[in-house]
């Protein structure tokens, strides 16, 4: 039997079919990639989130022992190379001396802050600096960047964050505002201060790399399972494509055998027709042909071509036979186009 050839429709709709399925694949890639990017944000936001909770808490405890120093009153400590007299302490006790002869400076708020930050950055990485518009020392102006927080906390904000990169790395820059307290009057109060005012405030820098470092594991993890799901979405989207595919295909070779046999069934009720139709004018040549040839001699002028009128008689009948005996439909070529091989249809051939 033919194979049946599908029609521009049917190739159209194949073609549909597939293209479904490759855009299914891509949604789902979309899907998972966006997935990806979405936790991704949220993991770098949550690593962000973990290095300002730690320098609030460094805050925290440079407000806590700031608080507890100017409430002292200073706290005196001996003299050394890395504790000086502080020179912009205007008051006779600056420095004294005990009765075995030792001496001692007093060290305010503003200085142990700076010492400890120098301690912190040794021991924990995190650089602290406290800074102001309108600062005593002058090392403790702000860079631009300070400047600006400054500026915005005068503005209500209560808070400043941004991720910086420095020396090729990452590093989260943070800063609060130290508020105006009682204690801090007795030095600050020829500034113009009052209680309550932001006086000034504290920065930090906090390195990311240790928390990206810690994040590393999960974030392989996260992306081990998304390549997973889409690998295993991917394979099911695959399957079913193949699986409707070939539903489809079983549909169009149902639809071929059909199709074939309303050809075969078109074929045959036009044979039936035409052999009903040359059955009789066949059966009258052929009986006068015959009754001609009994009357006549073979040497008679007529006798051959009587005779070869018989045999094509006989050879159209073998036809009519034929077209009633058809029970597939076969094509052959012909000049004006395919027509039906009567005798490949029939199972006759000669």
């Amino acid at each position: 039997m033919k194979t049946y050839a599908p029609d521009d429709a049917r190739i159209k709709k194949m073609v549909s079919f597939r293209l479904h399925g490759i855009l299914a694949g891509i949604l789902w890639t979309f899907l998972i990639a966006a997935s990806l990017l979405l936790n991704h944000s949220a993991q770098q936001h949550e690593i962000l989130e973990f290095a300002r909770i730690e320098a609030r808490t460094a805050f925290e405890k440079d407000v806590v022992f700031r608080r507890w120093n100017a409430i002292q009153g200073g706290v005196y400590v001996a003299s050394s190379a890395r504790t000086q007299p502080n020179p912009y302490l205007k008051m006779e006790d600056r420095e004294i001396e005990t009765t075995t002869g030792r001496r001692l400076t007093l060290v305010n708020p503003a200085t142990m802050t700076r010492q400890n930050h120098e301690l912190s950055s040794q021991m924990q990485g995190i650089t602290g600096h406290i800074t102001s518009l309108n600062p005593i020392r002058p090392e403790n102006r702000p860079d631009s960047w300070e400047a600006q927080a400054l500026t915005s906390f005068v503005r209500g904000a209560n808070e400043v964050s941004t991720v910086e990169q420095m020396d090729g790395q990452s590093y989260l820059r943070f800063m609060r505002p130290l508020i105006t307290e009682r204690s801090c009057l007795k030095c600050h109060a020829e500034q113009g201060y009052a209680e309550g005012d932001i006086r000034g405030g504290i920065s930090a820098l906090v390195p990311l790399a240790p928390f990206f470092g810690h994040a590393g594991g999960s974030r392989k993890t996260m992306v081990f399972w998304h390549l997973l799901v889409w690998s295993v979405g991917l394979a099911g989207i695959i399957f079913a494509f193949f699986q409707l595919q070939q539903q489809i295909s079983r549909c169009q070779a149902v639809e071929a055998r059909l199709h074939e046999q309303e050809k075969v069934q078109g074929a045959l009720e036009m044979a039936g027709a035409v052999c009903h139709g040359l059955n009789q004018p066949l059966q009258a040549a052929a009986g006068n042909a015959e009754l001609l040839l009994m009357q006549m001699k073979p040497e008679d002028p007529g006798y051959e071509k009587v005779n070869r009128i018989s045999v094509q008689v006989m050879k159209m009948g073998e036809i009519t036979r034929k077209l009633m005996g058809i029970t597939r439909y076969e094509t052959m070529d012909y000049p004006m186009g395919k027509i039906v091989d009567i005798d490949r249809s029939s199972g006759k051939e000669s």
